[in-house]
């Protein structure tokens, strides 16, 4: 019998292959399952991890071994249409349209290495403050790039009941610094700091993150949730 993966809402998966590929565009495994289709990813120094999840109206259960995310976001980006059906071979992924056909040729199963991530450890964490965080916030932060050009960090932390954004780098003598209020809070957080081009890659996310912090193990997760599409950046916190 042939599988068929049937996508609804074509533009909407595109934006999910675009966060992953983001993070990781090659050798991506995506698991469909549950009316799901869900992906797990790391960066390569494993500071950033993204887990996802797309909601699809089919019944089937697979695994796609996907080389290259861009390539394949790339090709669905020809079909005009929004609905689509992708037929789903031992080897390929198939579409077969009126002005558009095209294989795709999937890695055979056990080509690529999973991320050695335990998402059940991080789900039960217990986080120590949380906010919100939406876009125009980000492009504010990073306006004060071109001025904190000479730091790739971004510290969070609280002061006089005010969530604070600070560019600097306090390991560094004499480095310039830009801070932004971001709004009145009722918690108190001490500065964690982080990798400034691991929040780069959210800012093209067009919604408000809900953002917890856990302390203990340095973390900071991103929650967003638009359109069917769930995604969950982790990131480390660096030591300062």
């Amino acid at each position: 019998m042939e599988r068929k993966l049937k996508l609804t809402n074509k533009g909407e998966f595109l934006k999910f292959l675009d966060a992953i590929s983001k993070i990781n565009d090659q050798g991506v495994i995506l698991d469909i399952k549950d009316k799901q289709i869900s992906a797990l990813v790391s960066s390569l120094d494993s500071t950033l991890i993204l887990h996802t999840n797309f909601d699809i109206d089919c019944d089937i259960e697979t695994v796609l071994n996907i080389p290259d995310v861009k390539k394949l976001k790339h090709v669905l980006d020809t079909i005009e249409k929004d609905e689509i059906e992708l037929i789903i071979n031992s080897n390929n992924l198939e579409y077969k349209g009126k002005d558009v056909k095209f294989k795709y040729h999937l890695y055979e199963e056990g080509f690529i290495t999973r991320p050695n991530i335990n998402l059940d450890k991080i789900s039960k964490f217990k986080y120590d403050v949380e906010f919100d965080l939406d876009k125009t916030t980000l492009q504010r932060i990073f306006k004060g790039c071109g001025f904190a050009h000479e730091t790739n960090k971004i510290y969070f932390y609280t002061e006089d009941g005010n969530l604070m954004a600070e560019l600097t780098d306090r390991s560094r003598h004499n480095t310039d610094n830009f801070t932004l209020s971001i709004g009145e809070v009722k918690f108190d957080l001490e500065a964690v700091p982080l990798n400034l081009d691991n929040l780069r890659l959210l800012s093209s996310i067009n919604d408000k993150f809900d953002v917890k912090v856990n302390t203990e193990f340095g973390v900071v997760v991103f929650d967003i949730e638009s359109n069917g599409i769930k995604l969950k950046y982790i990131i480390s916190a660096l030591t300062q």
